[in-house]
């Protein structure tokens, strides 16, 4: 069999988290002199970075890996790659069940695969390994943006420690490795000089960040530090934990421009019965005090959380409960996930279950709620001017660009639609006077 010629097309599925380890991959392999192409059809090798965290994401990652088994068979590839989440959780049960795969590597593998490329440069032979999910961030953190170059993910530790009963987050991942504040901040001073405008700072918890660092770093601290970088734009930290939310943190947000005025506070729910079977500390009261202790610290606050609706045991009641909870505390943005059962999570045989049926209608009815919420929240925007980074021109209309608010995250969030602003203007952030709000989207003006 001839020789690879070195051409591939990278995936990737799921979380900000993962599409770090695909920029990372992405640089490793460019450096061995491989090609990256657009277009998998063109690719030798396609490599599927997959998710595993949910029943859809699941099949989401499986219908990719099949997708580059037609490709194998029809087009150009010669070497499918498999890695990610749906690797470490299924390992060597997904490679047999699935023998077009030619590499299966686990989230504590996946940089080995240049090596494996060079060692197999037809690639004929199958290769499968699944270690134990203890990845560690290679220093100085080289990779290759996969985002536009205003707007940057930045991965501050690895791993979990909460071990929430529905999640199978550290088994597939391992539990909290920080990485040093010092590298960290290199990391952040180096995106700035390529031009990155908002660094957003990702860990599947970035609150537990420095917990298991034996010395005073925490997440205000890096803030604090981070914050004092020459040039620096916009700061905005994702996948918080409540409990671990502290005045010091929250005193440190305030105090510098920087530092977005937006916490992501991933709740899941407030009953406390149904918050102790999913191995979350909490209640709703305490819940309630925390966010009036983010708003009375910090004026304007944006706040997002996510609830998982559906789990087992979950009555009307209770529901009713986080409905209630949800009109009383007014969150500018909601994300909403029907119960998902993990198989190897202790959620996993938990009883009574609550249909699929039922948790989707349960879903649909707290996002309806949320939909006229989060436009209530956006009114406040009116006729205020409010710095914006500039995106790129609308796809509705030529006239328009898009945007973002310090009050609106990357993918998950609404966006400002801008006019006067100009293709000079992408990756900028300009002042924006808000002339018109819809549900989810703001429209401005640029204030000149």
């Amino acid at each position: 069999m001839n020789k690879l010629n070195q051409s591939y097309f990278i995936t990737t599925l799921g979380c900000s988290k993962n599409l770090v380890d695909s920029e990372m991959l992405v640089y490793a392999l460019d450096k061995q002199g491989l090609q990256r192409v657009n277009d998998p059809g063109e690719a030798e090798i396609i490599i599927v970075n997959t998710c595993g965290f949910i029943e859809a994401a699941q099949q989401e990652s499986i219908n990719a890996i099949l997708e580059g088994e037609n490709y194998k068979k029809n087009g150009q590839c010669r070497c499918l790659v498999v890695t990610g989440c749906l690797s470490q959780k299924f390992g060597r049960e997904l490679y047999d069940s699935l023998p077009e795969i030619n590499i299966l590597l686990g989230t504590g593998n996946f940089l080995q695969l240049p090596d494996l490329l060079r060692n197999n440069e037809t690639g004929s032979q199958r290769f499968c390994q699944v270690g134990k999910p203890d990845f560690c961030y290679p220093e100085p953190g080289k990779r290759t943006l996969l985002t536009p170059r205003y707007s940057a993910y930045l991965k501050i530790a690895e791993g979990c420690s909460n071990c929430c009963s529905f999640c199978v987050i550290p088994s597939v991942r391992g539990r909290l490795r920080s990485r040093p504040k010092e590298t960290v901040l290199a990391e952040a001073e180096m995106l700035v000089r390529e031009g990155a405008r908002e660094i957003n700072l990702i860990a599947q918890d970035t609150s537990a960040y420095g917990l298991d660092i034996p010395d005073e770093t925490n997440l205000a601290r890096l803030l604090e530090d981070m914050s004092a970088i020459d040039g620096i734009g916009w700061i905005r930290f994702l996948y918080t934990y409540p409990t671990k939310i502290t005045q010091e943190l929250l005193e440190v947000v305030k105090s510098h421009e920087s530092i977005c005025r937006y916490i992501d506070l991933p709740l899941q729910h407030v009953n406390e019965r149904i918050l102790g079977n999913m191995n979350r500390k909490g209640s709703r009261e305490s819940l309630c005090k925390l966010v009036d202790s983010i708003r009375n610290t910090i004026p304007d606050v944006t706040l997002r959380t996510t609830f998982i609706v559906g789990f087992p045991g979950e009555t009307e009641r209770e529901f009713q409960e986080l409905m209630a909870f949800m009109e009383k505390i007014q969150f500018d943005w909601v994300g909403v996930f029907p119960f998902s059962p993990q198989e190897g999570t202790p959620a996993y045989s938990l009883q009574p279950a609550v249909s699929n049926k039922e948790a989707c209608r349960r879903a649909d009815e707290l996002i309806e709620l949320q939909r006229s919420i989060t436009h209530k929240r956006n009114m406040r925007w009116l006729n205020r001017t409010l710095p914006v980074l500039v995106e790129g021109k609308s796809e509705d209309s030529q006239e328009l660009y898009t945007g973002r608010t310090q009050g609106q995250a990357p993918e998950v969030d609404g966006m400002v639609l801008i006019k006067g602003a100009g293709e000079q203007d992408i990756g900028e952030i300009l002042n924006v006077r808000i002339t018109h709000v819809e549900e989810y989207d703001l429209f401005g003006e640029v204030a000149r």
